[in-house]
């Protein structure tokens, strides 16, 4: 693993394990990670016999009692082999003893059993981490657009790291609508402001870009990362499902997820898509500079966001790309809400200074230029009234208008599909 990786593995394997979930990553023959997953767990959809099947196969797997939304079990593998057995071997050996052939649900695609993978916000590091804006920047860019005519109501949720403590629309007027659970600062360090921890201060930067493009609509923002920016899939769709019911947004911007085993879709991803076929969900490529799809936005039915860089002509260095990216949008040297506070760095070169932010922030990533698009389908949708779908169908249509050559389709800030 590379010094980058291996900071932020180890930051969100601390804060998992806080809360008792174990999680470890598999590695490519390479030493590259290539995917996270909690420790002695297979996840397997009920349907059928299959639960039946993978008992028979690997003797001494059980069921346990965690979150799996949907027709999903969990399983445990611990007493597989006296424990010795990782995930990745457990499924090598269950691939084995069914077959090939035989692994994947009914000609779906599917997998017999998957890890329970880690999703985290667009990968297990960001594509950088917050800065400071210039001297210059003392409001957000790329500006706010100007208010859609036609006032239709549209209803957006954030799904992230939820919105900063004590946030005042006040002090940020283009977020006037954003309403949020609490994103909290860390503890008081000695002669200094409060630490901003992790990911703290990611879901506020997320809203204030959509609100940036739909200064009309109303945002929710939930916390559902707060274990350093990374969750289960199951947790992060149980998660939904909560949202789904609570605000029964028209959108939904997840600016998160996950590589996958096999490169297969991700199972809770699917129970979700079956129980929500209507909701629009825009989610980032991933912030890795490679073509490998990134769940959930490489389903055909997400609005897959990879990043421009600030010369909107350029895929941005960080940018994931390839067949699953439906657009590209902006993704680099945003600037908007964040909280105040005092931010230790992670990653080197920078790790362990300090920086003191006071409100805004500039920043990078696939999980910036995800809710730019989200956004955009948000103000269509209150200037024609028309569907979250039709108005997701609408901004692609516009982008393939726009397609740059030797990358593929474009938006814009404040573009009006």
């Amino acid at each position: 693993m590379d010094a980058v990786f291996e900071a932020q593995f180890r930051m969100i394997r601390q804060a998992c394990a806080r809360e008792g979930k174990h999680i470890d990553v598999a590695l490519r023959p390479g030493g590259e990670a290539a995917y996270a997953y909690q420790a002695e767990r297979l996840l397997v959809l009920d349907r059928g016999d299959n639960v039946a099947r993978i008992r028979r196969h690997l003797p001494g797997v059980y069921p346990v009692d965690e979150t799996a939304p949907g027709d999903l079990v969990v399983l445990a593998t611990d007493r597989l082999d006296d424990g010795r057995l990782t995930v990745p071997e457990a499924l090598e050996t269950l691939r084995r003893e069914v077959g090939a052939e035989r692994f994947a649900l009914d000609g779906s695609g599917l997998p017999l059993a998957s890890p329970v993978h880690v999703l985290h916000l667009s990968r297990l590091c960001m594509a950088t981490e917050p800065e400071t804006p210039n001297g210059a920047e003392s409001a957000p860019w790329p500006p706010p657009c100007s208010p859609p005519e036609g006032g239709h109501e549209v209803r957006v949720a954030v799904v992230d790291s939820g919105l900063m403590e004590n946030f005042d629309e006040a002090d940020y007027p283009w977020m006037t609508g954003v309403t949020g659970e609490p994103d909290p600062l860390g503890p008081v360090s000695p002669g200094t402001e409060r630490l901003i921890e992790g990911y703290t201060g990611h879901g506020t930067f997320v809203a204030g870009v959509v609100k940036c493009m739909a200064p009309s609509a109303t945002v929710a923002v939930s916390n559902v990362f707060a274990n350093s920016g990374a969750e289960l899939e199951t947790e992060v769709v149980a998660a939904l499902d909560r949202v789904v019911a609570a605000h029964d947004p028209h959108i939904v911007n997840l600016s998160a997820g996950t590589y996958t085993q096999g490169k297969v879709p991700s199972l809770a991803f699917e129970t979700f898509h079956a129980q929500h076929p209507g909701v629009v969900m825009v989610a980032p490529a991933g912030n890795d500079a490679t073509s490998a799809p990134f769940y959930p936005a490489a389903y055909d039915w997400v609005v897959s966001v990879g990043a421009l860089g600030a010369d909107r002509r350029h895929r941005a260095w960080f940018s994931n790309y390839g067949d699953t990216v439906d657009v590209y949008a902006l993704g680099e040297a945003h600037v908007n809400a964040y909280t105040s506070g005092t931010y230790v760095y992670n990653e080197p070169p920078k790790a362990s200074a300090r920086q003191d932010f006071t409100g805004l922030a500039r920043w990078s990533g696939t999980s910036f230029s995800a809710p730019l698009v989200a956004g955009l389908i948000a103000s269509r949708m209150a200037r024609t009234g028309e569907s979250a779908q039709a108005a997701a169908d609408a901004v692609r249509d516009t982008a393939a208008m726009q397609a740059i050559p030797g990358i593929g389709p474009a938006l814009h800030p404040c573009d009006e599909p």
